[in-house]
Parts: C-alpha cells; sequence; structure tokens
C-alpha cells in the first residue's frame, strides 16, 4: 500500500523552509557540476550511452582521421580509427617522431572508419610537406589513401625567392631505353632547385617520340621515359601535385632520331 504524508498546520512554515534550501543547495551543486564538465550532460554521467545516441554520434563523427601541423611544430590527431589498438599505434608514433609535448590526440573510435587520411596544416618548405606525408602513410599503412592538404607558406618575414625561370632541360634516352644516366640527372638539378625555391612553380614535363614504327607503341615508350623523369623531381621532394605531365609529342620532319627520343623538363 502507498503512503502520503501529509503537513499538519503545526509544521508547515518549517518544512517550507527546509525545501528551499534544500533546492538552493541542489541547485548550485548542479552548477558547479556543469561548470567542471560534470553534469548531467557529461559523458560519464548517468551511465553508458543509449545505442541510439551511440549511432548519432558516430553519424555525426568526420568521415576520415587526419593529422594537422601547426607552424609551432604541434600536430593535431583528429577524426575517427577503426579501435582502440589503432589509435594507440598512431599516437606512440606520433610522440616518438614530434615528442609528447608537441602530440594533442583527438582521435575517436569508430569500427566503420573510412580508409582515408586528411592532411592538413602549414609548413614552411614543399620538403616538409612531402615529408609529412610519407610519414602519414608510413603510419597507416598501404590500404589508407593519404590525402595531402597541407599548405607551403613562406616562414614569417622570408622574401619570396626571386631570379628567373630555368631554361627546359632536354634529357636524352638510348633507343628502346627508359632509364636516364647521371648526367641527366645532374641536367635536371637547375629545375628542381627552382622548384623548391618556389613553392608555386610547376614542373611541366613533355614526352616526345619519332615516327617511325607502330604509333601505339611509340607514344608508350615516351610515357614511360616521362614517367622515368616524374621519379626523378618526386625522389628530389617535389610533391607530385606540381608536376604536369603532357600528352606525348610526334617528332616529324627534323630526321634527326636521336632528338626524338626526349623528354623535356620546364617551369610553368
Amino acid at each position: 500500500m502507498s503512503r502520503i504524508a501529509l503537513r499538519s498546520p503545526a509544521n508547515w512554515r518549517a518544512y517550507d523552509s527546509w525545501s528551499f534550501w534544500i533546492a538552493a543547495l541542489v541547485a548550485l551543486l548542479l552548477l558547479l557540476m556543469w561548470m567542471f564538465g560534470r553534469g548531467p550532460n557529461a559523458s560519464g554521467c548517468c551511465g553508458a550511452m543509449s545505442a541510439s545516441t551511440a549511432a548519432s554520434v558516430a553519424a555525426a563523427a568526420p568521415a576520415a582521421a587526419g593529422a594537422a601541423w601547426g607552424t609551432d611544430g604541434k600536430v593535431t590527431l583528429t577524426g575517427v580509427v577503426k579501435d582502440a589498438a589503432t589509435k594507440k599505434a598512431i599516437v606512440d608514433n606520433a610522440i616518438a617522431k614530434y615528442g609528447a609535448g608537441n602530440v594533442i590526440d583527438q582521435l575517436t573510435i569508430n569500427a566503420t572508419a573510412s580508409s582515408k587520411v586528411v592532411l592538413t596544416g602549414t609548413v614552411f618548405s614543399a620538403d616538409e610537406k612531402k615529408a609529412r606525408g610519407d610519414w602519414a602513410a608510413s603510419l597507416y599503412g598501404p590500404t589508407v589513401m593519404i590525402d595531402n592538404q597541407i599548405d607551403v607558406q613562406l616562414p614569417p618575414g622570408a622574401a619570396a625567392p626571386s631570379g628567373p625561370k630555368p631554361p627546359a632541360v632536354k634529357v636524352y634516352f638510348e633507343t628502346a631505353k627508359t632509364d636516364i644516366d647521371a648526367k641527366d640527372r645532374d641536367a635536371m638539378g637547375v629545375i628542381i632547385t627552382y622548384l623548391k625555391a618556389n613553392p608555386s612553380a610547376k614542373g611541366v614535363i613533355s614526352g616526345f617520340h619519332d615516327p617511325r614504327g607502330n604509333k601505339a607503341s611509340n607514344e608508350e615508350l615516351a610515357k614511360n621515359r616521362a614517367k622515368t623523369v616524374r621519379e626523378v623531381l618526386r625522389s628530389a621532394g617535389i610533391d607530385e601535385a606540381r608536376i604536369v605531365m603532357q600528352k606525348p609529342v610526334e617528332t616529324t620532319g627534323s630526321g634527326d632520331n636521336a632528338e626524338a627520343r626526349r623528354v623535356e623538363v620546364s617551369i610553368e
């Protein structure tokens, strides 16, 4: 049987007085809890999150993990990863490279996390951008796509590099060959130096072939030679987004087959 306690006229004033002070104390405690992140809306309150709430949070989370660098050298890890072990491996790797005080962990866990990682932030050179992209690739593995969106900017107070663009460099190849000798690699040094000093500049690669033989085979050979030249730029630290590959060109009427077996590298 339920019991209902009734107040008598003799004690109702005292009862209401105690009720007021108890209500005021509870309100004060709730305010303090809210200010220190321990109120009813805090993640640690009121038991485990319901399945529907967890699903909503997961849906609102970023679709990919990422890393953002500030010019102060600190890296912020953001987004979602598939499990706690993956998160720990990423954080530990970042700490080992940049130091515990320079890593800000904002990763969350979601079993359906995307296999794409977005890199953002600002660095002072294309070499550093590539280095951080390579680090992310080694960290996440070959099954994860790295979208390197890091901006390259001049250091504060630094003057923009000046100087004329170097002329196009011609790289010559032996018949049916795609490898580059040391002399031609050295000749490309002036292009690489200019690209490193001018982060907004792009390198343009154009392959040529002579008209003899099968045109489709000649074009494929010219493409592969151009790719070999591109690898020289990439291995020197030039980001692939700054390399423009032109369609192979057939040389006609020159009579110089050696000149036809070339790739030209110029500055855009």
